[in-house]
């Protein structure tokens, strides 16, 4: 199934150096809301920076790869010390192709760490990179995101 991830795990910062060279991946792509920082919010919580660094240690390449507002992913790019590209066009191909691109990395060497079925994880899958869901951080600003929770928690019952 398209939007079932490779991996599930409670918050991005689970996601380690060790677990990715695990799975032969050496670069990461990061979802900026409700991912590791809360869409509602102009605050990250320490374990999320203190994240970033572990990865940066860990060697893995990691990139910022949002649909949000280009404002707000180039602050928060520019704080953590990474690259980020915002208004991408999640789910689509080129998205992450465009990722893959700036990491210079190909598919197999690399996952995805998102909060959202329809957009991190579909997107993913389809561009043959590891699918990693997290639990989101709020219930979503936007009114179409609330519903598509509600849409997702459904599939995720099912298995």
């Amino acid at each position: 199934m398209l939007v079932k991830p490779d991996l599930t795990v409670e918050t991005a910062y689970d996601v380690s150096p060790s677990l990715l060279r695990s799975h032969g991946r050496s670069a990461l792509m990061v979802d900026l809301d409700d991912t590791v920082i809360p869409s509602n919010s102009n605050t990250m919580a320490p374990p999320f920076r203190n994240w970033f660094e572990q990865l940066e240690e860990g060697g893995v390449g990691v990139l910022i790869l949002s649909n949000g507002r280009p404002a707000r992913v180039d602050h928060w790019a520019n704080i953590l010390g990474v690259e980020g590209l915002a208004l991408v066009g999640k789910p689509f191909s080129f998205a992450f192709a465009r990722g893959l691109r700036r990491l210079k990395m190909s598919p197999s060497e690399t996952a995805m760490v998102g909060d959202q079925l329809f957009t991190d994880v579909l997107g993913a899958n389809l561009a043959g990179i590891l699918s990693i869901l997290v639990r989101p951080l709020t219930a979503g600003l936007l009114p179409h995101t609330r519903l598509t929770r509600r849409l997702e928690d459904l599939i995720l019952k099912r298995g």
